[in-house]
């Protein structure tokens, strides 16, 4: 009777880590869609995207999102070169769907702009 009882504390201990893991994965999915959305958005009126640019930097926003927010265990210092890096890589992408007066205003308002993404990572 107590190997029962053992079993199924087990096995509903697990199924409940299990639903914690899948909601906390949900939730960071969640804020990185939530925060795309919005910085976009805000890039969309500082630089007045079309709606092919606004669709391309959401994708280019989303994917830096997830990394920055992607960084389980990483010391200050490793997310501060990872961020460097991430940076880096989503300006490259940004350059090339932006024109040229975009891309100007887009490094010109540059630290407005980190205000913005650090908004939305702190969440």
């Amino acid at each position: 009777m107590t190997n029962k009882f053992t079993l199924s504390l087990r096995s509903f201990i697990t199924t409940l880590a299990l639903f914690l893991v899948f909601t906390v994965a949900v939730n960071a999915q969640d804020k990185v869609q939530e925060g795309a959305v919005k910085v976009t958005a805000h890039m969309k009126s500082q630089l007045s995207l079309n709606d092919g640019q606004y669709s391309r930097v959401l994708a280019i926003n989303k994917d830096y999102l997830q990394k920055v927010v992607d960084n389980p265990g990483a010391t200050v210092v490793q997310k501060s070169k990872n961020k460097k890096v991430y940076d880096e890589e989503r300006d490259g992408k940004l350059k090339s769907v932006l024109n040229d007066s975009q891309y100007k205003i887009y490094v010109a308002n540059r630290s407005a702009n980190a205000r913005v993404y650090k908004e939305v990572v702190d969440m």
